[in-house]
């Protein structure tokens, strides 16, 4: 990723593939406030190859002591200086010109970026993760513990002890409206296999695919699972629609746990990481766990209990 930081405090600002600088807060990604800073002062865009630079500005933009001819794009060379005013808070150094990619920035503009994985990005790790970004259905998301958001740019992602600047670029959008699509392997189908010991202190989990079980060992979270299978199982036994299965509260999951609500969280997201991790690649992109605002449910995953308190 492309990123500017100035020269005066140090902050940073990741480029966007076309980034203005200005005054303009609804038209500018990076907003100066200097009286001699043009509306839109200055374009920097990725043309694919190289980034470019175009001043836009009356009082003009120098790139390392050179002043720009007004509306004629310049390539910008790694560690040019860019100079958009007389203040030394104008001064922007490229500190790095690599091609634009979706990421995460802390807000303060101080430390390093995220770059993003479509599949999961757990935060603050997967230790211990109280939100995941990911690519689903043509859009970024945020899940949290209260649901699942859409992040358009410029979002604020925010845990317990860090914030970061959703920062969104055309690296999987523009191929994501592409109904071509690359040939590759059918989807997989997967099923969750649970066992449960009679006294229900020990669960263990194995994902069974073209009839090969691989197992998943025995977790705290893959006990949250089959708790969550469990209430999905019992509502369709009672004839409820598919839509409407297995939707319970999380804070009455939680008080049947007996734990946290956050803990609970927690457990969900260790188990969608384990799972991830272990399928196949082009395994069918079914929700494991599903969310709306306070409420979870089991996914869409086929699964079976061997549940030895109730057999």
């Amino acid at each position: 990723m492309a990123i500017f930081r100035n020269k005066l405090d140090k902050r940073g600002t990741v480029l966007r593939p076309m980034h203005a600088f200005g005054r303009r807060p609804s038209a500018c990604q990076t907003v100066l406030r200097a009286p001699d800073i043009s509306q839109i002062h200055a374009l920097v865009r990725w043309n694919r190859q190289a980034w470019e630079i175009v001043d836009q500005s009356r009082n003009g933009t120098t790139l390392n002591g050179e002043r720009l001819p007004s509306g004629r794009w310049t390539v910008l060379p790694t560690g040019a200086e860019v100079r958009l005013g007389l203040g030394e808070e104008s001064v922007w150094i490229a500190d790095d010109l690599a091609p634009p990619v979706t990421c995460l920035f802390p807000s303060e503009g101080h430390g390093s970026a995220v770059a993003l994985s479509p599949r999961e990005n757990l935060l603050p790790d997967a230790q211990q993760p109280e939100v995941n970004v990911y690519f689903h259905e043509g859009k970024w998301v945020i899940e949290h513990i209260d649901g699942v958001d859409h992040l358009s740019d410029g979002a604020m992602v925010r845990t317990s002890g860090s914030t970061w600047e959703f920062v969104l670029c055309d690296d999987l959008e523009s191929t994501a409206e592409n109904t071509i699509a690359p040939t590759s392997p059918p989807p997989v189908e997967v099923a969750l296999h649970f066992n449960v010991s009679q006294n229900e202190e020990h669960t263990s989990l194995s994902l069974v695919t073209d009839g090969k079980s691989v197992s998943l060992g025995e977790h705290i979270h893959h006990y949250t699972l089959v708790t969550l299978a469990r209430v999905r199982s019992q509502d369709a036994q009672r004839g409820l629609a598919p839509q409407s299965q297995g939707w319970i509260a999380l804070d009455e999951l939680s008080r049947m746990l007996g734990v946290e609500p956050s803990y609970v969280n927690i457990q969900i997201f260790r188990a969608k990481h384990q799972i991830l991790n272990a399928l196949p690649t082009h395994s069918a992109d079914a929700p494991l766990v599903e969310r709306r605002r306070g409420d979870v449910r089991f996914g869409s995953y086929p699964f079976l209990i061997h549940d030895g308190a109730r057999s």
